[in-house]
This record gives C-alpha cells, sequence and structure tokens, in this order.
C-alpha cells in the first residue's frame, strides 16, 4: 500500500497506482473466478437429476474400437465383423444351451428359440409347440449352421415384410416356394427345405401348406427384440402376471 503524507492522504500519484492495484486484483479474481466455472463444468453436470460429477468411464468397448486415448478410428468393415462375430457367440450360447453338446437341436427345442422371447400368452404358445408335435412325422434335428441362417434372416425380417406385401398385395397365405423365394431376395442365401418346413409346421395354422406371413413377421418381431420391447405400462396384478409369464417361458 503506497504511504500516506503527513496530513494521512495520497497523492495524485499513489492514488493512480493504488487504483491500478484494485484494478489488477478484480481482473484476476474476475479470471480466476472464470477459471473455475470452466473447471466444474467439466467435472459437474447439472440434469433433471440435479447436479452431479461427471463420470467419464473408458470401457472395454471403447478402448477396444478407440484405443486408450480415444483417438483411434474404426473402419465400417471392421465394425460389421464385430457385430457379425459378436452375433454369432450369442447364437452359438443359445444354439448350446439347447444342443447339450450335440451337434443338432430338436425341432421342438427350434420352436422353443424362436418363441422364447415373444409376447404371446401361453395358451397359445403351448398350441405352437403342440401343433409341431402333431405334425412332425420324422424327428430330423437341425444343425447350428441352419440355426444361424435362420438368425441372418430374421435380421433382415422388414426386407422380407416389404417382399411380401409387395408380392401379395391382397396378403393372400404364401407356399414354401414363395417363402424360400423371398428369403433368397433379402438376404442372397438360402434356407434349407428342413427348416423352411418346420416353420411351417409351427405357423401353419389350418396345415394347408401355406403360410400367413404377417402373424409370421408378427411374432418373429418380438423374437428379435429379445424381451427389450417397450410395452404399454401396466400395474397391479396383471403386471405381476404379465412378468410371471414372461419370466416361466424364458427359464
Amino acid at each position: 500500500m503506497a504511504w500516506k503524507d503527513k496530513r494521512g492522504l495520497l497523492n495524485s500519484e499513489q492514488k493512480d497506482e493504488n487504483e491500478n492495484t484494485n484494478t489488477n486484483n478484480d481482473n484476476d479474481n474476475t479470471n480466476g473466478t472464470a477459471r473455475m466455472e470452466d473447471i466444474l463444468n467439466e467435472v459437474l453436470v447439472d440434469d433433471d437429476r440435479g447436479l452431479q460429477r461427471r463420470h467419464f468411464v473408458n470401457t472395454t468397448l471403447l478402448v477396444h474400437f478407440f484405443g486408450p486415448k480415444g483417438k483411434r478410428e474404426i473402419r465400417y468393415e471392421e465394425f460389421r465383423k464385430f457385430m457379425e462375430d459378436l452375433q454369432t457367440e450369442v447364437q452359438e450360447l443359445e444354439f448350446h444351451e439347447f444342443s447339450k453338446g450335440l451337434d443338432c437341436i430338436s425341432q421342438v427345442d427350434f420352436a422353443k428359440i424362436l418363441l422364447r422371447y415373444t409376447y404371446l400368452e401361453s395358451e397359445d404358445y403351448d398350441l405352437y409347440l403342440e401343433r409341431l408335435v402333431e405334425r412332425i412325422k420324422l424327428e430330423q434335428g437341425i444343425t447350428f449352421i441352419e440355426f444361424r441362417a435362420f438368425c441372418q434372416f430374421l435380421n433382415n425380417l422388414d426386407d422380407f415384410n416389404v417382399a411380401m406385401r409387395m408380392y401379395t398385395l391382397a396378403d393372400r397365405p404364401i407356399s414354401q416356394e414363395e417363402f424360400r423365394r423371398a428369403v433368397r431376395i433379402c438376404t442372397g442365401t438360402d434356407l434349407s427345405s428342413h427348416v423352411i418346413e418346420t416353420v411351417f409346421q409351427i405357423f401353419d395354422t389350418d396345415d394347408d401348406g401355406h403360410l400367413s406371413h404377417r402373424e409370421f413377421i408378427g411374432v418373429m418381431k418380438d423374437r428379435l427384440h429379445r424381451g427389450f420391447k417397450i410395452a404399454s405400462k401396466s400395474e397391479g396384478f396383471d403386471a405381476f402376471k404379465n412378468c410371471l409369464k414372461q419370466e416361466l417361458r424364458v427359464t
């Protein structure tokens, strides 16, 4: 602080020096406050759950895709291969759960896998399985290659639906040959005759060799969501009953 004169007052030079010092202190305080706000904005986030610390978590998947520093780029082909390998592993787990170490699963097990995550009522679920059991003439297993090919077809279910709507303007049932042709158009591959026959045995309601593709697509779309489909919220005993049915079907 500048010294006062004999009268206890500051001269003009001393006043200017003191004012400049105060101004610099104010600027430093302002800059310090701004820097502190920037730091807090980086560390904290204020959302609908209130003020809380930001969480930056480098998951294994993020590190795998973009490297430890997050600067690596991933190509489309690399990501596509990752997704295909991931889907194959999930399909293998599901297949081996029913195959019990064998190379094939039964046709009934195949039907259980298809209907596993659907929102069918218990009576309808049992009806599909009973219909299949009654129509099986010769038990023939389904290999993982056949099962995987069908799962790949389900990934193109929307394209199949469009093809069917264009082909059957009157929404008439389709035959096995028409079904096979539509699958080939959508996926570029063929399903085995055995798998297609099993699908028709499950979903052909009157056993006339034709399939209502609308019903089939409706059920298979539930299967694709794997139980994560957002449905209308129910409460009370109805919610408990639906939850119990779903758990019993999965287990």
